[in-house]
């Protein structure tokens, strides 16, 4: 089976796999995260430079800190996904707040992308566009 297939076959598996393992676990925080609701949306910036995220269905991403580019993968976590930056560019940015270039998690909250970075503080929002 080739890796695009696997990948296909967990992508049809995986949604009911969670489903019926939500069906019997309570939790009383937030509600489990849904990567879907990731998948092929673009969170973006108004701020100068236009930040953004992109988030693919074979789990990387790509983006941009308003002057770099961004390239890595993530992992489906309860309530967040999980950033492992891959290759960027280093061009300097003058004038440019480069804070997305260090994000390792992401939660949505409505539309709206909050960033955190390896402490767990926020660092920055992006909205869905």
């Amino acid at each position: 089976m080739t890796m695009r297939r696997l990948a296909v076959a967990l992508a049809l598996i995986a949604p009911a796999a969670f489903a019926a393992g939500c069906a019997t676990h309570s939790d009383a925080g937030a509600a489990p995260m849904k990567e879907e609701e990731y998948v092929g949306a673009i969170f973006a910036s108004t701020d100068k430079g236009e930040p953004f995220l992109k988030f693919a269905d074979d789990g990387t991403y790509s983006g941009s800190d308003g002057c770099n580019g961004l390239r890595g993968t993530y992992e489906v976590g309860d309530d967040e996904l999980v950033l492992n930056p891959g290759l960027s560019t280093l061009r300097a940015c003058p004038g440019i707040d480069t804070w997305v270039r260090n994000a390792t998690s992401v939660k949505l909250d409505s539309d709206t992308l909050v960033v955190f970075d390896k402490s767990g503080s926020e660092i920055g929002t992006l909205a869905r566009s």
